[in-house]
């Protein structure tokens, strides 16, 4: 199964959601999650393997694996 992830500074990350290609309403509650939580202040990455990473902005039900993180800030 493809899994959402949301990157938490500092805590690890929590998995939002898993979907199945073949399973239209894991895919629909996945795209769900990913619209609450794809917000202003983050970044949203397709992963596909090492060296493999995709910026997106719309949730991509084809991605193995979707990371949410947030915008990296400096000062």
């Amino acid at each position: 199964m493809a899994k959402l992830r949301l990157l938490k500074t500092g805590h690890g990350d929590l998995c939002l959601a898993e979907w199945d290609k073949t399973q239209p309403e894991t895919i629909a509650e996945a795209e769900r999650a990913f619209g609450e939580n794809y917000t202003a202040g983050r970044l949203a990455f397709r992963l596909d393997g090492p060296g493999q990473t995709q910026a997106i902005r719309v949730f991509d039900a084809s991605a193995p694996e979707i990371l949410i993180v947030p915008a990296i800030q400096g000062g």
